[in-house]
C-alpha cells in the first residue's frame, strides 16, 4: 500500500511538470545593493521629511542670524546652532537606519536564496532515501520504524522549504517597498552578490578620530555645555541671587557629565564594533577554508559517479553538503557586511557596496 501511495505521488508530482502550460519568459531584472540604496534614498517617506525639516531648520538659522546681527546674545547664537546640528542629526541618523534597513533586507534575500537552493536538494536527497527504504522495507531488509522515521524526516524537511519558500517570497516584497518599486516576483529579480572587503585600512586610533569628529550628538552636547556655561558667567556678572547661581553651576555640572559620559560611550562603541568587525574577518577566512575543501571534495565525488562508482543518493548528499556550506558562507558574508556598515556609519562614512 505504501509502495503504491509513494509510486502515486511521484506520478502526479511528474504529470503536472508535464501538463502545466509553458508561460512567456518574464524579463529578469538584475539589482545591485548600491542600486537598491540609491532607490531607497529617494523613495524613503522618511528620508524625505527628516531632509525637509533640515532644511527648513537652515533657513531659520540664517533667517534669525540676519534679523538679530546687532542684538543677538552668543548664548542666541549658540542656541539657534544647536538647533540646526539637531536638525541635521535627526536626517542622518534616519538615513542612516532606513540605508542600512535595505542593506539588511537585501542581504537577507541573498542568504534566503542561497538557503532554499540547499533545502531544495535536501529534499531531493531526503525523497531518493525514502523511495530506497521503502523497497528494503518491502524486501524485509529494514523495518517498518525505520521506514516511519525517514517519512517523518522527509515531510519535515518538505515543510522546511515551504515556510522557507513563503519567507522568501515576503522578503521580496519588503525589498521592493522599502526601495519604492513595482511589487515583482522574485524569479524575475536577479539580485547581485555583494563584494566581499575583508581589508580595513583604518587602525583603531584613527578609527576613534573620525567618530569624534562625525558624532553630531557629542557637538550637541558640547554645544549645550558652552551655552551652560555662558549663561552661568552673565548671572554672576548680573549679581542674581545665590541659589539660581547654584542653579545653573548644577545644570553646567551635569551637562559637562552627559559630555564626559557621551564621549566615552562613543569610545566604547568603536572599540567594540572594531574588535567584532575583526572577529567576522576571522570567521569568513574558516568559512572560505572550509568551502574550498568542500567543493575539491565534491569534484573528487564527480568523478566517482562519473565511472560509476557512486550510489545517487550518495552523490545528492554530496550537493546537499556543498550547497549548505555555500549557504554558510554567504550568512558570514551578509552579516560581515551589515556589521561594517553599522561602523561605517558611525565613523560618518557612506555604506560601501
Amino acid at each position: 500500500m505504501r509502495k503504491k501511495l509513494w509510486c502515486g505521488i511521484c506520478f502526479l508530482a511528474l504529470a503536472a511538470l508535464v501538463f502545466v502550460p509553458m508561460a512567456p519568459a518574464a524579463e529578469v531584472r538584475e539589482l545591485s545593493l548600491g542600486e537598491a540604496l540609491a532607490l531607497g534614498l529617494e523613495s524613503n517617506f522618511a528620508i524625505k521629511k527628516a531632509k525637509f525639516n533640515w532644511e527648513n531648520a537652515s533657513i531659520t538659522y540664517e533667517k534669525s542670524k540676519a534679523a538679530n546681527l546687532l542684538t543677538a546674545s552668543r548664548v542666541n547664537e549658540l542656541q539657534l546652532e544647536l538647533n540646526l546640528l539637531q536638525a541635521e542629526a535627526n536626517f542622518l541618523q534616519t538615513k542612516d537606519q532606513a540605508l542600512l534597513t535595505i542593506a539588511r533586507q537585501y542581504l537577507e534575500v541573498l542568504k534566503t536564496r542561497q538557503e532554499r537552493a540547499w533545502k531544495r536538494k535536501k529534499v531531493e536527497w531526503a525523497a531518493m532515501t525514502l523511495e530506497q527504504m521503502q523497497k528494503q522495507v518491502d524486501q524485509g531488509y529494514e523495518t517498518r520504524l525505520t521506514l516511519m522515521r525517514q517519512e517523518n524526516e522527509y515531510h519535515s524537511t518538505r515543510l522546511e522549504l515551504k515556510t522557507l519558500d513563503d519567507n522568501y517570497e515576503q522578503l521580496g516584497r519588503e525589498l521592493m517597498v522599502a526601495i519604492g518599486q513595482p511589487m515583482v516576483g522574485l524569479a524575475d529579480l536577479a539580485l547581485k552578490p555583494v563584494s566581499i572587503s575583508l581589508t580595513w585600512e583604518l587602525n583603531e586610533e584613527e578609527c576613534q578620530a573620525l567618530a569624534r569628529n562625525h558624532s553630531r550628538a557629542l557637538q550637541s552636547i558640547t554645544l549645550e555645555e558652552e551655552i551652560a556655561r555662558i549663561t552661568l558667567e552673565k548671572a554672576i556678572i548680573d549679581s542674581v541671587l545665590p541659589v539660581e547661581v547654584q542653579e545653573l553651576e548644577n545644570k553646567l555640572t551635569l551637562t559637562t557629565i552627559r559630555r564626559q559620559e557621551a564621549a566615552w560611550e562613543l569610545e566604547n562603541s568603536v572599540r567594540k564594533q572594531y574588535a567584532a568587525l575583526k572577529q567576522l574577518t576571522e570567521e569568513i577566512a574558516l568559512n572560505e577554508v572550509h568551502l574550498v575543501t568542500v567543493r575539491e571534495n565534491f569534484q573528487k565525488i564527480k568523478q566517482q559517479q562519473k565511472v560509476g562508482l557512486l550510489k545517487p543518493v550518495d552523490y545528492l548528499a554530496a550537493e546537499a553538503e556543498l550547497l549548505q556550506a555555500e549557504y554558510q558562507m554567504q550568512a558570514a558574508v551578509g552579516n560581515f557586511q551589515l556589521r561594517k556598515g553599522e561602523f561605517q556609519q558611525l565613523l560618518g562614512m557612506d555604506l560601501e557596496v
